[in-house]
């Protein structure tokens, strides 16, 4: 028998969380091609902020459930391309010839466009995954271990990311051999992150349920179109 998922509560602090969820998407974009070095080895200064954004992706589909987490992630996704577009375009424009500042606009924002190209792929295939998994491991618990769903479901979407995203983003500014250091660096320090933020994450899921009054109760009829 199938056991289905139907999620009401309010939302009244969903505007916040949508709005860090942009931002801390957007700071990941833009730091994709600053390489770091850490004690760890070489990696890209996004994979210190994208461990962050798949907790929010975590804790906005526990709590608001699939469809609101799927129309958020589309809607950044959206406006991520439209703030890569705009940065193409503007920074391209003419400038005072005593303003100097032009080459350090084309070097950080010169090619987010293309970043923000490549990466679509590989992070809606790794957003997917995540929520998929989080959602149907949740009916396979009982709605309980929310910090483990979340480690386990967020660990593969990090690791598919990092194998189909971050390996091309830094193919332009890194050697081969460093491509295949600074990837296997980044998931095994994004998984270490996932680990540490897990239980601050799972105290956020219960303030957020109880500050929304949210109730959830399982039907045969929902889930398949909560899942849709």
């Amino acid at each position: 028998m199938n056991v289905d998922l139907t999620i009401s509560r309010q939302q009244n602090c969903l505007p916040f969380l949508a709005t860090l969820y942009m931002a801390v998407m957007t700071c990941s974009t833009v730091l994709g091609n600053k390489l770091v070095l850490t004690y760890f080895g070489v990696l890209s200064a996004a994979s210190l902020v994208s461990p962050v954004w798949y907790i929010l992706g975590d804790i906005i589909t526990e709590v608001y459930g699939y469809k609101t987490s799927r129309k958020l992630f589309w809607s950044v996704v959206i406006c991520q391309f439209i703030f890569a577009m705009a940065c193409y375009f503007l920074i391209r424009l003419d400038s005072p010839s005593y303003w100097y500042g032009q080459d350090g606009y084309r070097l950080v924002l010169g090619d987010l466009l293309k970043f923000s190209m490549v990466n679509f792929i590989g992070i809606t295939i790794a957003w997917y995954i995540n929520a998929k998994l989080l959602l149907k491991w949740k009916i396979l618990m009982h709605g309980k271990y929310f910090w483990l769903r979340s480690i386990g479901s967020s660990g593969i979407g990090l690791i598919i990311y990092s194998i189909l995203s971050v390996s091309v983003n830094v193919y332009t500014i890194a050697s081969n051999h460093d491509i295949e250091s600074i990837v296997l660096v980044s998931c095994i320090l994004k998984l270490g992150y996932l680990i540490l933020l897990a239980y601050p994450a799972t105290i956020v899921v219960a303030l957020l349920n109880r500050i929304e009054q949210g109730k959830f109760w399982m039907r045969d009829e929902s889930y398949s179109e909560e899942m849709s």
